[in-house]
Formats: structure tokens, sequence, C-alpha cells
């Protein structure tokens, strides 16, 4: 039996390819849902459009410091795997909840196995660098999106039982890319090409009241309608500060409540340009087309920044919020043929599945 482990959005999106293949091919699955992202918005509606295999378990460990969330995840993953037993436990990508998930796994002898291993930004006071490296180290297997994250692992010592196999979030953006199940352009008037998709969540633009100020600041200079599904986080930083009336006053933006996956695919594929801080929509604007700026300091997808898909906005530099603002008005000529195969062919969670029948004879 296989344990998932998940707890925000990008991981309902890893999760569901895998899940589904190993669903089609009659595994026994037990689905463990931190909690980490609790609005309904940003959990439910994605079990749901997605078709994964609704929680057999809600931890309900909710928002928290980073000591709290993954030390509440932590106790109750434990009387999980203490519950299931499962075979090995599957980990995505670098949240707490996956770190907490590897510390706990680990200390019960569960094989782990780790979805789009191999990411390093080189910087350790990035929390999801930490637990990247944690959860890297403690895994038995290692399946990377990317060459790039490869050759991360054999620089750190890491090179038994590493897969390249592509990315997960491909698969699924290619089963539900002609879904049409979007309808979040016509329920607020937008136009294909007409609007910059706005994603904004992360520490490092939302923990002091000065950084907020010169995101809206930059908002205020931008000459293109922005289209923002707002993070329940970074709604609540807002009001903290005493920010959000200022941000809704702004005519151009339109705030949105948060968006299930197929509106979200719909905004970003008919958006002009991405504006994000998030590392799964930088990631996601290749694979929609759309060229993004980044709005943290870090080199998440290193081929993509070779290749100028992805840029980075330093807020405390006036030339980097020049070339933003310039970049917002450059004619739209997304193409994603000019990178093949970056990211695979959108078979990822087949040739998983694939080892892992191997590996564990499930």
């Amino acid at each position: 039996m296989i344990m998932h482990i998940v707890g925000n959005r990008p991981q309902f999106i890893k999760l569901a390819p895998v899940s589904k293949e190993l669903q089609r091919r009659g595994y026994r699955q037990v689905v463990i849902h931190t909690g980490q992202h609790y609005d309904e918005n940003m959990s439910e509606v994605f079990f749901e459009e997605l078709g994964i295999l609704k929680p057999d378990q809600n931890l309900g460990i909710g928002s928290g410091t980073h000591a709290q969330m993954t030390g509440r995840a932590m106790i109750e993953i434990e009387k999980a795997l203490e519950d299931h037993r499962p075979d090995c436990a599957i980990l995505y990508g670098d949240t707490d909840s996956t770190l907490a998930g590897a510390i706990a796994t680990v200390k019960m002898n569960v094989p782990i196995v780790h979805i789009e291993a191999g990411i390093r930004t080189g910087k350790l006071k990035n929390p999801e660098e930490a637990n990247r490296i944690v959860t890297d180290h403690l895994s038995d297997m290692l399946f990377c999106s990317d060459a790039a994250s490869v050759r991360n692992l054999r620089a750190e010592g890491i090179a038994d039982h590493v897969y390249q196999v592509g990315d997960v979030m491909y698969d699924t953006f290619l089963q539900y890319r002609k879904s049409e199940g979007g309808t979040v352009l016509k329920k607020h008037g937008l136009k294909q090409d007409g609007y910059a998709l706005m994603t904004w969540h992360r520490q490092e633009n939302t923990h002091s009241r000065e950084r907020m100020r010169q995101i809206i600041g930059f908002l205020k200079k931008t000459r293109r309608q922005i289209v923002c599904p707002m993070h329940p986080g970074t709604r609540a930083k807002l009001v903290e500060y005493d920010l959000m009336e200022e941000l809704e006053e702004l005519p151009d933006v339109l705030i949105l409540p948060p968006v299930g996956y197929a509106d979200m695919m719909e905004l970003m594929v008919n958006a002009h340009i991405i504006l994000t801080d998030s590392g799964g929509v930088s990631k996601e604007s290749y694979f929609a087309g759309v060229k993004c700026i980044l709005m943290v300091d870090l080199n998440l997808w290193p081929d993509l920044m070779k290749a100028n898909w992805i840029t980075k906005l330093d807020f405390d530099s006036e030339a980097s919020i020049r070339d933003a603002l310039l970049r917002m008005e450059e004619k739209r000529d997304g193409e994603t043929a000019v990178l093949p195969d970056i990211y695979g062919r959108g078979d990822a969670s087949e040739r998983i599945a694939d080892i892992l029948e191997r590996a564990y004879q499930l």
C-alpha cells in the first residue's frame, strides 16, 4: 500500500497524475492531507476538479510558524503511519508538510519516495531550500523533473536510485489544458492577452509592511490590468498592515478569491504575462506559453532563466523595476517549442509507477 502525504495546492496538482496512474494499475493507496492549505478554494476544489482520491485523513494542521506547522504535522503523520503501515510514502515538493513527512517517515523505517527531488537555489535562508535538502538526503528513491536536478543531487553525493522522469505537473497540465472547465474569464469580462496574472504569497514578499508597500507601488506604475487571485495569508497580512484598502482602490487591479485548477489554467494560458513569487506558477508559465516575471530572488528553474523565459524582479532596484515594467508592455510571444523536453513529455507519472512497481513489487 502506498501513502501520499500532501498539504498545499502545488502538491495536489503533483499528486493527481501519480495517484490516477497507480489507481489504474489497481494499487491500494491512502492520501494524508496535512491541512497546510485549509481554505476550501485552495484545497477541496482541487481534489474535485482534478479527480484526486479524497483524503483518507485531514490532519488539520492549519497555519502557524514553520516550527509549529512542522512539529504538529510530524506528530499526526506518525500516527497515520502507525495506522496504515504503508509499503512506502510518497512526498511531493518542498513544503513544511514535506519536511515533516520525511522526518516522521524515516523514523518509522518506511521507505521514502520524493517527487520533484533535486531542486536547489543555493540559498539556505530560503525555508523551502532546507526542506528540499533534508528530504532528499532522507529519501530512498528520488524522482527528478529535469537534468539540472539530477546534477544537483550528484554534487551532494546522491547518485543511487535517482531518476529523471519529467515533471508530473506537466502531466496534469496536458490532461486538463483542453478541458475548457474554466469560467473565470467570462465571469469577470477578461479578454485574452488583455491582463497580467499575478500571484503573491511568499514570506519574502509578505513579511513586512515595507515590502508589501513596494509591491503595491510597483502595481501603481503598471499600465496593464492586473488580475490577482489572492492567497488568504497575503490578504491577512495586507489587512494587518492596513494596506488592503490602498490595493483595492487601484482601478486596474482585480482581486479575486483563490481559484480552482481549471480557472487558474484559464487565467494562465490567456494572460499577457505572469507576475508571481510562486515556484510552481513560474514553471507552469512555461507550460502555458506565457512568459513570467518572478518576484523573488531565487533560481529555481535555471533552464528557463537562461532562456529568458523567467526574469527576476528586485523591488529594491530601480533598474530592475524599470526592466519589469518594460517587459510587461512587450508583445506576447510565448512559444514553448524553443525549449523542448526540459520537463519530459507528459508521461512522468507512468514512468514513476513503472519504477515503483519494480522497486517495491507493489
